[in-house]
């Protein structure tokens, strides 16, 4: 795991690099950029700064394949929609192909989302068998309990080891019905990038970065990729409780 602890505006412009160049690998090697997309703070945070210069020249936009790390059961209008706050900071101003945003279907109940948006996965990453999709990033935000995507604390979805994508019914913060990544999917990514600002998340930090063998850990501490990089970006509020 990898620590960056800086400033607010010095944070987002370094991992606004990291996202560059974890693209440009992903484009040398394999001719696409497969992205899982988070909402919270992070499209009003992050997207600004990779659709601005000189960020934004660096990009091969056309080679971007945009997925969600998890959506909510709502219209893609409504504000609650993650793909509404992509539109707004990132699709408007760049030119991704609309064949290439994959958004899931909001209009069908929880697990019909989930399971069509499995089935998207295996046609997009072109799976057969138990083989699990592999993302060249997941970015990823942590709210003030500790989860991530829409997996919360103590929920049965944090054993889940066959779906890919699950529906979530309950959601302790609104709207409740939403679909998410499951932990298996989201461990087999070559790079996760979480972004963390705020003193609100300092004790969901600190319990995650120094109590690394707790019992019952958070959801965003089971990130742990298998066979990729994983890097935290918190601003100084966020890293105020590690006594660094």
């Amino acid at each position: 795991m990898n620590y960056h602890i800086l400033p607010a505006t010095d944070l987002i412009k370094i991992m606004a690099g990291y996202i560059v160049q974890c693209a440009k690998k992903a484009v040398s090697e394999r001719n696409r950029f497969l992205v899982a997309l988070s909402g919270g703070s992070m499209p009003e945070l992050l997207f600004p700064a990779l659709t601005s210069e000189p960020v934004f020249s660096e990009i091969n936009w056309k080679a971007w394949h945009v997925f969600w790390a998890d959506e909510r059961c709502v219209p893609q209008v409504n504000p609650e929609s993650n793909y509404y706050l992509a539109c707004k900071h990132l699709f408007n101003h760049v030119d991704i192909p609309s064949s290439r945003i994959y958004t899931p279907n909001t209009s069908v109940g929880p697990t019909e989302m989930a399971a069509l948006y499995q089935l998207k996965l295996q046609e997009v990453f072109h799976i057969k068998g138990e083989e699990l999709p592999r993302f060249d990033l997941l970015l990823l935000g942590m709210g003030e309990d500790g989860h991530t995507a829409s997996l919360f604390p103590n929920h049965p979805l944090l054993k889940e080891k066959n779906r890919w994508v699950a529906p979530v019914f309950d959601a302790p913060k609104p709207p409740p019905e939403r679909i998410t990544l499951t932990l298996p999917v989201i461990n087999n990514a070559h790079c996760i990038i979480f972004l963390i600002t705020g003193k609100n998340k300092a004790a969901a930090v600190k319990k995650i970065i120094l109590e690394e063998s707790a019992p019952a850990p958070l959801p965003a501490q089971m990130v742990k990729p298998v066979h990729g990089e994983l890097h935290w970006f918190l601003d100084e509020n966020a890293a105020s409780e590690l006594g660094r």
